[in-house]
């Protein structure tokens, strides 16, 4: 182990730019990024499983989880500078694998909250924090694929508003529904089926995990929608 990082150490040294570091730094966060994700999708679906109780369940459990982790997570990471695996795609590209992976995640998403709140005591799921906050995150996600299908032919719908415009809606939209969506993830842990289930250190880590990936994910983001209230200022 010692060696392996004395060689990472050199290699970093041998960088001849500081532009080199930092990517390099980015890409590692990235990929533990993914990796602390992953613990959050075998946490939640192997504490599903584990405690199968009813099949309407654990599908809501899996799918919402899926939906939101890694689909939409990778969706939001695609157009990262320092992602190696996108290097080589043209931004057109980008964009069809992005809407792919958007709609793949809020089909998910939409299919197990439908399968939950039909089967749940006619709708009591509503009256927690987790299903509430859940059911608004999946209204947005639908909104912001209508908008990136409109964004995606704006040129054509100039006279209803500048395609700049229809982009911004849309990766507001998207953002906002990302972040209310892991709002719900975090308040799905301390659920009374949760808690009764799992010890009080490993929600505390599950939220912390979520929080700290999920914050990772949306700075490339954030900034992309700042420069565009700048560009429309």
């Amino acid at each position: 182990m010692w060696c392996i990082f004395c060689r990472l150490y050199t290699f970093v040294t041998m960088l001849e730019t500081e532009s080199l570091r930092k990517n390099l730094v980015r890409f590692v966060t990235n990929l533990i990024v993914r990796y602390m994700l992953a613990g959050v999708v075998v946490y939640c679906c192997w504490t599903a499983i584990m405690y199968y109780v009813h099949y309407w369940f654990l599908w809501h459990v899996i799918l919402c989880t899926f939906g939101m982790i890694p689909l939409m997570t990778e969706a939001l990471m695609l157009f990262a500078p320092d992602e190696l695996w996108t290097k080589q795609l043209t931004r057109t590209q980008k964009y069809w694998i992005h809407g792919f992976l958007m709609i793949l995640g809020t089909v998910l998403v939409s299919a197990g909250c439908i399968d939950n709140f039909y089967n749940i005591l006619k709708g009591y799921h509503l009256y927690t924090a987790h299903g509430i906050v859940g059911l608004i995150a999946m209204i947005l996600f639908i909104l912001s694929i209508v908008v990136g299908c409109l964004a995606n032919y704006s040129q054509r719908l100039t006279k209803f508003g500048r395609p700049v415009t229809f982009k911004f809606i849309h990766n507001f939209l998207g953002l906002l529904g990302f972040v209310i969506g892991i709002a719900s993830l975090c308040c799905g842990y301390y659920t009374n089926w949760f808690v009764n289930r799992t010890s009080e250190e490993s929600r505390i880590v599950a939220v912390v995990v979520t929080i700290l990936a999920s914050l990772w994910i949306l700075n490339g983001s954030l900034v992309s929608l700042y420069n565009q209230i700048k560009t429309r200022t």
